[in-house]
């Protein structure tokens, strides 16, 4: 950010450009490239949910006679605090492309992290299609229906990042900053 921009930041929030920079850093150097790895996230989390929904369902129908016991597992189900199925993203050097291998409690999608970004969303996406077809439609899991879905996903993410997108970004920093303000008002300390 500019010099202009920090001494803004730094009288609004009433922070010292130490802290500006420490949050810069932390930011910069260690969650972002975090979230760079975590291709596809949102439909990612999107699907663990609709499965842990689906399994939860499942557990809490086969409870004939609840006690207060099994009242509390239900109400544990039902607070989505309790993950029953995770999908894992591993970079990994294979000779595949990408790969599936499910488990006990969900998936791992090994991808071969030599491919560009886009090509490596396109591959989870396709494997994210064998895992509905497994755990959704239940018709003969094939590579074709999988492209489908990473062609449907595609589809979408290109659309919101050429249509949607436009709406979530701001004209400049020091606009961020006053909707911020504007937004979550400043409290004396």
């Amino acid at each position: 950010m500019g010099n202009e921009v920090d001494n803004e930041i730094s009288k609004t929030f009433r922070v010292s450009p130490e802290c500006i920079h420490q949050f810069n850093q932390i930011y910069g150097n260690t969650i972002r490239p975090k979230i760079k790895e975590r291709f596809l996230s949102h439909l990612i989390a999107t699907i663990e949910d609709l499965i842990n929904d689906k399994k939860m369902k499942e557990i809490i129908n086969t409870i004939r006679n609840p006690n207060a016991e099994t009242e509390k597992t239900i109400q544990l189900f039902q607070s989505k605090n309790l993950r029953l199925y995770s999908i894992l993203l591993m970079p990994v050097n294979i000779k595949r492309r990408a790969t599936t291998r499910y488990h006990d409690n969900g998936a791992t999608i090994y991808y071969n992290s030599i491919f560009e970004a886009k090509q490596i969303r396109i591959l989870i996406a396709h494997e994210l299609g064998h895992i509905i077809n497994k755990e959704f439609i239940g018709m003969k899991d094939n590579e074709n229906t999988a492209n489908l879905f990473a062609f449907i996903v595609m589809k979408d993410k290109n659309d919101f990042y050429s249509n949607e997108c436009k709406n979530f970004v701001f004209r400049s920093d020091l606009t961020i900053l006053h909707e911020i303000e504007n937004m979550c008002p400043l409290v004396n300390e």
